[in-house]
């Protein structure tokens, strides 16, 4: 459930189901309508303002939110032609740009959803509980099912692995074992999670559930802080580790930064700006320059 400081493209987390970013950015407002009625079954009424909200929604993230990801990815780029050392006290300050980043894109959307969420009806509210616990047995499924058997470790591993390669492309062999052993680390806490992923499912539909015919405004901020709320654990059992599982996944992000080879570098840092470049390309202002 943590989010890899080589994951700061926030919408390329979000968006890259296509190959292009600018394809996929074009369609998001398709994708996005398409899994929200997976997961209620909007009416005509409901999927006509979900449209108008998106086309706000869109507008704002393309002129406030995609200025803001270009410019970190751009200093992101420029810090790995510095030689200072990477430090876990640097990357988890670089995981909460992200941290942040994504909640204002959720206090953004809370602010376009109100108006849909005071319309739903418990048959569709319903519905979401059934689609949660269709993906909780995906969840129990990949991460608890023989969990310590050897296909499901390497299962794991090349998760782990492919988060890191698709930004620093081929690793060394000293880089996979750190993350190998990180995974490791980390998959006797799926359990937990699990527990975690429940108890946010239900603060989520009691929050839907209780905005029912509600104002639009006390929806909204219902919704926000459902959102300011993500930034800490429920589980009492995973609370405890919530620090020393960011430091571990920290250190072992440092260590791996550190040990970049000339190649990696150049792959990171490539990468880094073309999707700079693709954020800033998709702002308003960029494509009115273009049309000129």
């Amino acid at each position: 459930m943590s989010r890899s400081l080589l994951a700061l493209a926030l919408c390329a987390a979000s968006l890259t189901a296509c190959s292009s970013i600018k394809i996929a950015y074009n369609y998001a407002p398709n994708y996005l309508s398409y899994r929200l009625n997976n997961y209620f079954n909007l009416d005509s009424q409901q999927q006509q303002l979900l449209d108008v909200e998106l086309v706000d929604f869109t507008n704002w993230h393309s002129s406030t939110a995609l200025p803001q990801y270009s410019q970190t990815l751009q200093r992101w780029s420029a810090r790995l032609d510095e030689k200072r050392t990477f430090t876990p006290e640097e990357v988890v300050v670089m995981y909460q740009q992200v941290q942040d980043a994504i909640l204002e894109l959720s206090l953004q959307a809370a602010k376009q959803l109100a108006p849909i969420a005071v319309t739903l009806k418990t048959s569709q509210t319903n519905q979401m509980r059934s689609r949660f616990e269709s993906d909780n047995k995906d969840y129990a499924d990949d991460y608890l099912k023989n969990p310590t058997s050897a296909s499901t470790r390497k299962k794991h591993h090349s998760r782990m692995l492919k988060r890191y390669e698709d930004w620093l492309g081929s690793l060394t062999d000293q880089q996979k074992t750190n993350l190998i052993q990180l995974a490791d680390r980390r998959a006797v806490t799926f359990s937990l999670w699990a527990t975690e992923r429940e108890l946010r499912q239900a603060a989520l539909l009691d929050t839907l559930n209780a905005q029912r015919e509600k104002d639009p405004a006390q929806a909204e901020a219902a919704l926000a802080l459902y959102a300011k709320s993500l930034s800490d654990y429920r589980n009492p059992n995973l609370i405890g580790q919530q620090d020393s599982l960011r430091s571990d996944w920290a250190q072992t992000t440092a260590d791996i930064l550190n040990s970049l080879t000339p190649t990696q570098t150049r792959y990171l840092k490539i990468k880094l700006r073309d999707y700079a470049e693709d954020f800033a390309s998709l702002t308003p202002t960029r494509v009115a320059q273009s049309n000129k």
